[in-house]
């Protein structure tokens, strides 16, 4: 059976979906989709109408409710299941803020029948959604965020050209030639510009943040950007909020109506992993529900160790439900068998990039995921070896209508990064 990471806390904790999902976790018997929407539909019904709002449920009339619908839509299914799921809804309801009222709590009339209808409706319209348009995903209801494919301009540190003269002459002459409008930040003190600039929101909104890696920390100030500071030099006409959260622009990728980051933003925070108020504190922040993806880093003397825990160099978001991911199975088969769980769990189509050579490079190969895109032109980095040409391939048969170009950058990528890292695209 599969397990998933699920919180009562989270506003969409009392939702079909999410239940699904606990219902799940919660029981050691197969239970087949059909059967749970009939289960779905009658325990909406039941909690709705029967019980009403400020009712009281109780564990007999709701599964003698459900087994009745059951029976009129002529399926057959056992009451002890029956009642296995039902006692793992209600405890989880109880643990979900206000799903079940205090008894002193003062009752407002409802209409309940119409609260159904507008339930139905909704359930009606994301099969609809799901059916008509399979490249959607089911919060596609909602406005998707800004992403890559609405940015016009690409940022580059001025450190840049210092540390790396000829690979940052190729870098502009490329943008020249794709037509990619460019500038450079002055005053920054390292080149992985996208860890440090504010994260765009809108055309004229941006999410500024605290920017103070752990991995930076035995090095001193040294390397440390003042964000703040240098994006108030940029683009200090826009609109910008502040959220006081440590944390990496790498480790946020925009996935339709979604944000990935790995697990170590409550680790940079001094918070328990998945601590339920600093999530939804997150969430809130980022104008966004989080995908979490899992991140170790067991000591970072281990080769191949991920000492940075970003999200953008294990996915990439290429519209619709679909999502790129690095080869981190080659590296860490189990971690790469819970990122991938987590992303379908959230119903998104996963495309690992898997290499077939004889001798997989893994000091590169890892970097292909860390492309950069402007508008519909992608830069992918490349090194020299096999693995170049099929990830390529991968790459523009995910974005069709985009032309996508290579460029070499392996001394970059030796220390850790690649072009979106090197990179800081926003829509001017």
């Amino acid at each position: 059976m599969k397990e998933y990471l699920i919180n009562p806390k989270n506003p969409n904790a009392f939702t079909s979906e999410v239940m699904h999902k606990v219902v799940l976790n919660g029981i050691d018997f197969e239970l087949p989709y059909e059967i749970w929407d009939a289960i779905d539909d009658a325990f909406g019904y039941y909690w709705n109408v029967e019980v009403g709002y400020g009712g009281w449920p109780d564990l007999n009339s709701a599964v003698s409710s459900i087994s009745n619908w059951l029976q009129k839509e002529h399926i057959m299914f056992s009451i002890d299941k029956i009642v296995t799921i039902v006692n793992v809804m209600f405890d989880w309801i109880e643990q979900v803020p206000g799903a079940i009222l205090d008894d002193d709590v003062v009752v407002i009339p409802h209409s309940y029948m119409e609260q159904e209808k507008e339930r139905q409706e909704l359930k009606r319209l994301i099969k609809d959604q799901d059916s008509n348009k399979p490249n959607t995903i089911t919060c596609s209801l909602f406005t998707p965020h800004f992403n890559d494919a609405n940015t016009n301009f690409v940022f580059i540190s001025d450190k840049f050209k210092e540390f790396y003269p000829s690979t940052y002459a190729r870098l502009i002459k490329l943008f020249d030639e794709m037509e990619i409008e460019w500038g450079e930040v002055e005053g920054t003190k390292d080149i992985w510009i996208r860890d440090y600039m504010p994260i765009q929101i809108s055309d004229d909104r941006y999410i500024v943040y605290k920017y103070n890696p752990d991995y930076l920390k035995d090095i001193g100030k040294k390397y440390l950007t003042d964000s703040k500071t240098i994006f108030m030099g940029v683009l200090h006409h826009y609109h910008w909020r502040d959220v006081k959260i440590t944390l990496d622009g790498g480790n946020v990728v925009t996935c339709a109506n979604h944000r990935i980051l790995t697990d170590k933003v409550f680790r940079e925070n001094g918070k328990a992993l998945y601590d339920p108020d600093f999530w939804i504190y997150l969430e809130e922040a980022l104008y966004s529900d989080i995908i979490f993806l899992p991140w170790h880093c067991d000591t970072s003397r281990e080769k191949n160790a991920d000492v940075y825990g970003h999200a953008d160099g294990l996915v990439k978001w290429v519209g619709g439900n679909r999502i790129l991911m690095s080869n981190h199975r080659d590296f860490y088969p189990k971690e790469a068998d819970k990122i991938r769980r987590r992303l379908e769990d959230a119903r998104l189509e996963v495309t690992e990039m898997l290499f077939d050579v004889p001798y997989p490079n893994k000091d590169f190969n890892w970097a292909y995921i860390n492309y950069l895109q402007v508008g519909n032109k992608i830069i992918v980095p490349t090194f020299g070896i096999p693995e170049d040409k099929q990830a390529l391939k991968y790459i523009q048969e995910a974005n069709p209508d985009c032309v996508v170009r290579g460029f070499r950058m392996r001394h970059i990528a030796r220390n850790g990064g690649a072009l979106h890292c090197i990179t800081w695209n926003i829509k001017k």
